[in-house]
């Protein structure tokens, strides 16, 4: 378990720092989600009606920028590769791969946030218009 935990933690450094509202985004979308399925399951008509209303928009608005915020982290992962050209003209390979590396992991973060986050909204859109 610890082997894992610190794959996580090094897996977060390598993006560096917008992988912390992306994982924000993420918790969040599926704290919603989970909240409205029990919702839906076990609350009263009117309020889970109400609560699927209110929530959707959240919802709808996290979706959509978990994968911006990846690729904001995709643009400062180049600024950073260009940085490292123009520091060094032999190109470093090292630095030009850290930088390209935060490119990827960003956006990748950011869309592993938001295509669940597009199914679970999909399934709360279902459920409210059957209520």
């Amino acid at each position: 378990m610890n082997e894992a935990l610190q794959s996580i933690i090094n897996y977060g450094h390598a993006g560096g720092i917008l992988m912390i509202p992306i994982a924000a985004c993420a918790v969040v979308i599926w704290g919603l989600y989970v909240n409205e399925l029990v919702n839906a399951k076990f609350g009263f008509a009117s309020q889970t009606r109400r609560s699927l209303e209110n929530r959707l928009s959240v919802l709808a608005v996290l979706v959509a920028v978990a994968p911006l915020l990846g690729l904001l982290g995709t643009v400062v992962g180049m600024i950073d590769t260009f940085n490292a050209i123009a520091a060094f003209s032999n190109a470093n390979s090292s630095a030009l791969a850290q930088g390209i590396s935060k490119a990827l992991i960003t956006t990748q973060a950011g869309l592993a946030a938001a295509i669940p986050g597009t199914l679970a909204y999909a399934h709360l859109s279902s459920i409210a218009e059957k209520k």
